[in-house]
């Protein structure tokens, strides 16, 4: 079954900075990361509308979710028409204001 999300150009280098910075540390929680983001998209494209509504970013139709497991790991994504826009995966202490707007 195809993939009910898109990912937006900031995803894959959201994700790749992120498991960089954890695999110094332990490569096996990077690699589960890995996982656990991915399988939090497929859990949102499931359940679009679960997530916070996110509107102080500027865009009425966003939300966020935490990354299963990586409770500092913030997705953001946007439900639309059958399917979940996923738009950043970034860790919560950071300055979302200046990011996500």
């Amino acid at each position: 079954m195809p993939a009910r999300y898109d990912e937006s150009e900031y995803v894959f280098c959201d994700l790749q900075a992120i498991y960089r910075y954890i695999r110094p540390d332990d490569e096996a929680i990077a690699r589960r990361f890995l996982e656990s983001a991915y399988d939090s998209f497929e859990f949102l494209a499931d359940h679009p509308m679960i997530g916070r509504a996110r509107p102080e970013f500027g865009h009425p139709d966003l939300r966020s979710w935490r990354v299963q497991g990586f409770r500092n790991y913030l997705i953001f994504y946007r439900p639309d028409s059958g399917r979940v826009q996923i738009w950043r995966v970034l860790h919560g202490s950071r300055d979302l204001y200046q990011i996500v707007r």
